[in-house]
């Protein structure tokens, strides 16, 4: 049974709000841009990024939702997985996603709250002053949110250190989202 919810959770994931937005608006994020939050952003305005953010942060809080039902003790760390892996190579679109930021944040505010507001903070912080002293300069360096998220990301793995299988969750996690950020920063 719990396979079944880590499967329910690669689904949820894939469901591509980038891809699904764009294709309304009559363009393929996915063709020039990562069809997540941020390619909406870049590509149909900071209105369409905001909403594709909100559906992704969704679907992460509901894949969270749904580990809550499993009973074995890897399954938080495998829906956490399946929905950030559906997020980032989605069957439904090709297998071409976003970058799997949002869907992670849904996944663990829901679950760590107070953990991960904290670290949104710290990576959205450093995010600016990357932005403010580095970015705006070098455009075509890596962008300041996947900047930022690495250190949200590495706080929060430092934070959930003693807690089992949140640290697990969120290890597999940014594993994921790092491999797919790699992948994307050499089509810069």
């Amino acid at each position: 049974m719990d396979g079944l919810w880590v499967l329910g959770a690669y689904l949820l994931g894939a469901l591509s709000f980038g891809q699904v937005v764009g294709r309304l608006r009559g363009v393929d994020l996915a063709e020039r841009d990562t069809p997540g939050a941020s390619g909406a952003f870049r590509q149909l305005g900071a209105g369409w990024g905001l909403a594709v953010a909100l559906g992704d942060i969704l679907k992460g809080a509901l894949a969270a939702y749904m580990s809550t039902f499993t009973q074995a003790s890897w399954g938080l760390p495998l829906v956490g997985a399946a929905v950030v892996a559906g997020h980032n190579w989605p069957v439904f679109f090709g297998f071409r996603g976003g970058g799997g930021i949002a869907p992670t944040l849904g996944f663990f505010v829901f679950l760590y709250p107070a953990l991960v507001l904290p670290a949104v903070g710290l990576g959205l912080g450093v995010a600016g002053l990357y932005w403010l002293l580095y970015w705006r300069n070098h455009p075509q360096s890596w962008y300041p949110i996947p900047v930022g998220a690495m250190a949200g990301y590495l706080y929060a793995l430092w934070a959930l250190w003693p807690t089992g299988a949140g640290f697990w969750a969120l290890l597999l996690v940014t594993l994921l989202v790092a491999v797919r950020g790699l992948r994307i920063a050499r089509k810069l």
